[in-house]
């Protein structure tokens, strides 16, 4: 549309005379002293009017500059197009006229809901182009999540290394005053608060400060253009597996250290405050959200309309005894001392059961019940199964729902998956789209926690917003890190891509869980801002780039960014089974080998971290040491079964083991067939990469056991709260079980191994432990190998991974999740019961 020469909006283009040309050329002439003193940063469609060569004085933004008419916009809206710059901005086009408002500019009615314009992204911050590399075209945009290969050029570093500047200025003619700042909203994927030091040598390190010591509100402000240094294309393939091999063979050592420190470290005299607990509060002693008699009667009104049913086909009423005040109660605990610490979605300080909606509350009661007795996790199932209809019936569900919608929908989708029977789990499948398709047409994704810059005189206020701000941002990343857990362990769809998260990582806990507003406002003037998410895994995904992840990354966010590689390593995996395989469509190449290196320089950095943390506690002994290595030991079991599926057929796997069922279909023997055929070429092919997923999966189960396999009935740190941990165990198992199993088998020979293949098992843990430790001390590539002196062969593997099956199903078994549940039934088929001793599984 058009506005004609009184300022009208029409359908056709207006023809101006030659006296409005004229007068319009004059008005652009002296535009630009007048621009000079003018708000550069303000929205280009209130900005100015472009003068056309050929049209005379402007109509609208995009109608009469040449160079705006990309063909690339043709097929757009306007409201899409305008609220990018233009490629070929004319800054001596600039008009300030007096009688341009902001009103004159909306062609579109101000009662729809508009995208507040980025229009200086693409220019001011070279890391990320908004356009090409996030947008590229309308349907992947709004539409499909898929990753482009623009998005890969970016993230990989694939166009020529070059030195480019963190910061460009877009109008270097223009004096900015010192009132000028640049809007908090402006999508940027630079490194947030980054000054290179160039004072050294032979790196560049980025550093991140607190806000209001590192503003760069305007060009005046900001520090002069430092050098960004951009990997290179690719690694020399001879120094890159010499890296390669020397950090595989660091590994063990870094981890074996890790353990080492908890008896070796000096005693200190209290525990330093500022020391974060991962699966804990920092004040375990403090007040927790209280259940009163009004949030209880919410509660059953709730269950009186929803009429769930127990398990003996009566109806759960209201005078439930599980149900009583101080039973609510407990649950309530449980949730925010259980699930809350270990992952942090809700905001345990501005929480109000009484206050807070119904369905929210009857959500959070539910998945907290289900860390207790298993009466009440019973009972909850029963609710859980009534629950999800209320939420749609709700009027608070809609296409663009509240915070609170959600939350409850990702909270009620965590019962189902992972504390739930099979029922429960496919029903969670089924909504598990819904729930991401709303995560995307919210701010989630995208938010930025407000900065001491957006602060007002309201701290409470001010407290809130942040609170509000924070809580998106982690659900975001929480629903991003199962989607990848189950995509990648349970071989399900990815749902969510790495780069729809554009947020900085979670803020410290000891800031997320302040108490009040002055506690934050304290705490957050000292402590730096969180990085961008997507920057930190470039620099990952990059590992010989000069700058490095920053040091002081807290443990929620290190664990986030070993999901962003997991993340990526499965779409590169579905581009290789979709291909044509006509040409090679991967750019990448070996995408594997450069992943295994992305999550090898993550672990070396996982690894440090969590010895400094052990240095720090006061005695080898301290609570924490038990909880932090159990958190240690679920981190690293996703890294080891990263490695692991890099290669392996996991799938094929499970139906060679077993499997009655994959992915809610029943086996049948033409699946057992040919999965047994892909194992065992895939073995025979690759005898190097099956040799190094045994080694990791060696490592994974000799860690899990020790956490699934302790006493956990006082602190529950086992597997019940650290969810993905027993099916990584099994994981594991299974690739030890198949890959001896389906080994080639050389020629059967006279040695000693071999006289003792049938012997019984008196003692299957002491089996096990013999195995996993003769593997974890092998060289993983020639692990397979015939006459490998430190190997595995004849009775010895069979002994061991039949006292392997053994003891890891008696662990699952302890496990309350069907799935898992399932898994231990694979695994006890699997074990030669004849050969065990009567005595070993006591």
């Amino acid at each position: 549309m058009w506005k004609d020469a009184e300022g009208n909006v029409v359908t056709k283009k207006p023809t101006l005379d030659v006296d409005s040309s004229i007068d319009g050329r004059e008005r652009s002439s002296s535009a630009p002293q007048q621009s000079q003193i003018e708000d550069p940063l303000q929205s280009l469609s209130e900005l100015a009017q472009f003068q056309s060569k050929e049209h005379g004085a402007p109509i609208s933004p995009l109608s009469c500059d040449p160079s705006l008419c990309d063909p690339t916009f043709d097929d757009h809206d306007s409201g899409i197009a305008s609220g990018y710059p233009p490629t070929n901005l004319d800054l001596n086009a600039l008009s300030a006229s007096e009688s341009l408002s902001p009103i004159d500019q909306q062609f579109w009615s101000t009662d729809l809901p508009q995208p507040e314009p980025e229009p200086l992204a693409p220019l001011v911050f070279n890391d990320a182009p908004f356009d090409d590399i996030f947008n590229p075209d309308t349907a992947s945009s709004f539409n499909n999540p898929f990753t482009t290969m623009n998005n890969y050029e970016w993230l990989f570093d694939l166009k020529e290394p070059q030195i480019q500047p963190v910061f460009n200025d877009p109008f270097p003619a223009f004096q900015f005053n010192d009132s000028v700042s640049q809007p908090s909203h402006a999508f940027d994927l630079q490194l947030d608060h980054m000054i290179i030091e160039t004072d050294k040598p032979h790196s560049t390190v980025a550093n991140y400060g607190s806000g209001p010591s590192q503003r760069t509100d305007s060009p005046q402000q900001m520090s002069p253009p430092a050098a960004f240094i951009t990997p290179p294309l690719t690694e020399n393939t001879r120094t890159s597996r010499k890296t390669s091999e020397q950090r595989e063979t660091t590994e063990n050592h870094m981890a074996n250290a890790f353990s080492n420190t908890l008896s070796q470290q000096p005693c200190s005299t209290h525990t330093p405050l500022d020391l974060e607990r991962p699966m804990s509060l920092l004040q375990p002693s403090r007040c927790l959200p209280i259940i009163d008699e009004l949030a209880r009667q919410q509660v059953l009104d709730l269950v009186d309309i929803a009429q769930p049913t127990a398990p003996d086909g009566s109806l759960v009423m209201r005078d439930h005894p599980l149900l009583s005040l101080s039973c609510l109660q407990t649950y309530c605990d449980l949730f925010f001392t259980r699930f809350n610490t270990t992952y942090p979605l809700i905001h345990m300080s501005t929480f109000e059961p009484c206050n807070a909606d119904t369905l929210l509350l009857v959500s959070v009661l539910l998945l907290g019940a289900t860390y207790g007795e298993k009466d009440a996790h019973q009972l909850a199932v029963c609710i859980h199964d009534v629950v999800r209809p209320q939420i749609f019936a709700n009027a608070g569900f809609s296409a663009k729902p509240d915070l609170w919608v959600l939350q409850t929908i990702l909270l009620v989708e965590c019962f189902g998956k992972s504390r739930a029977g099979q029922k429960q789990h496919d029903m969670s499948h089924l909504f598990h789209g819904l729930l991401i398709n709303l995560i995307r047409r919210s701010d989630c994704q995208s938010i930025r926690s407000p900065t001491l810059e957006d602060a007002t005189d309201d701290l409470e206020d001010d407290w809130r917003t942040w609170v509000d701000a924070e809580q998106k941002k982690r659900l975001a990343f929480l629903c991003f890190m199962w989607d990848t857990q189950h995509a990648v362990l349970f071989c399900q769809s990815l749902c969510m891509s790495a780069f729809e998260l554009r947020s900085n990582l979670p803020c410290d806990q000891s800031l997320w869980e302040a108490d009040s507003a002055e506690s934050w406002h304290q705490l957050r003037q000292k402590q730096p801002s969180s990085p961008l998410f997507l920057s930190c895994l470039k620099m990952y995904l990059n590992p010989s780039a000069s700058v490095s992840v920053p040091k002081n990354l807290n443990a929620l966010s290190r664990s986030l960014l070993l999901h962003g590689l997991m993340s990526i390593a499965w779409d590169m995996q579905r581009r290789d089974q979709t291909s044509l395989c006509v040409v090679d469509t991967n750019p990448l190449g070996n995408w594997q080998t450069r992943l295994a290196v992305s999550y090898k320089a993550w672990n070396h950095d996982f690894q440090a971290f969590c010895a400094s943390y052990v240095a720090r506690l006061p005695y080898p002994t301290h609570p924490l040491a038990k909880e932090f290595q159990a958190f240690h030991t679920a981190v690293s079991s996703l890294y080891h079964s990263a490695h692991i599926l890099l290669h392996t057929p996991f799938l094929d796997l499970q139906i060679y083991a077993g499997a009655r069922h994959i992915l809610g279909r029943p086996v049948a023997r033409a699946d057992y067939a040919r999965s047994q055929k892909v194992v065992k070429k895939w073995v025979a092919d690759n005898l190097k990469e099956a040799g190094k997923a045994v080694w990791h999966a060696a490592a994974l189960v000799e860690q899990g056991v020790s956490i699934l396999d302790t006493d956990s009935s006082s602190s529950d740190i086992g597997g019940s709260r650290l969810w993905h941990l027993p099916w990584a165990v099994y994981l594991g198992t299974l690739t030890i079980w198949g890959v001896w199993y389906a080994r080639p088998v050389p020629p059967r020979s006279s040695g000693p191994h071999d006289e003792d293949e049938d012997e019984i098992i008196w003692d299957p843990q002491a089996e096990m432990t013999s195995l996993l430790e003769t593997i974890s001390k092998s060289d993983g590539e020639r692990l397979l190998e015939v006459r490998y002196e430190r190997g595995i062969a004849g009775g010895m593997g069979k002994r061991g991974t039949n006292g392997l099956a053994a003891v890891v199903s008696r662990c699952l078994g302890k496990v309350r999740w069907a799935v898992v549940h399932d898994g231990m039934i694979v695994l006890r088929g699997l074990v030669q019961w004849r050969l065990v001793g009567g005595g070993g599984m006591s």
